[in-house]
């Protein structure tokens, strides 16, 4: 069924290569596997540990669009410095 959805939007990435420029997403990812795999060992239902791993992935979203808004802020911030060379830094007036 992967293997489909790959075909499907022309990609044949492993997950390795798609996380490969963003290495903490990758081992927050690692991370919550981790963390289940624990949960479960030590006796957790299947839905304690569903619940567990969903607030993980919501606060990994949080975090990769976090991540994300930054990077587009140092991109408009370069663009506008190439663009208009003569603007002021952050600099208090005298």
């Amino acid at each position: 069924m992967s293997d489909e959805l790959g075909k499907e939007k022309g990609t044949a990435k492993t997950l390795d290569e798609r996380f490969a420029n963003r290495p903490h997403t990758y081992w927050r990812l690692q991370e919550i596997a981790d963390q289940m795999d624990q949960a479960i060992s030590n006796g957790a239902t299947a839905d304690e540990a569903e619940a567990m791993a969903m607030g993980q992935l919501q606060k990994l979203g949080g975090e990769m669009l976090a991540d994300w808004a930054e990077a587009k802020q140092q991109d408009a911030l370069k663009r506008a410095r190439t663009k208009h060379p003569e603007s002021i830094k952050h600099i208090k007036k005298k």
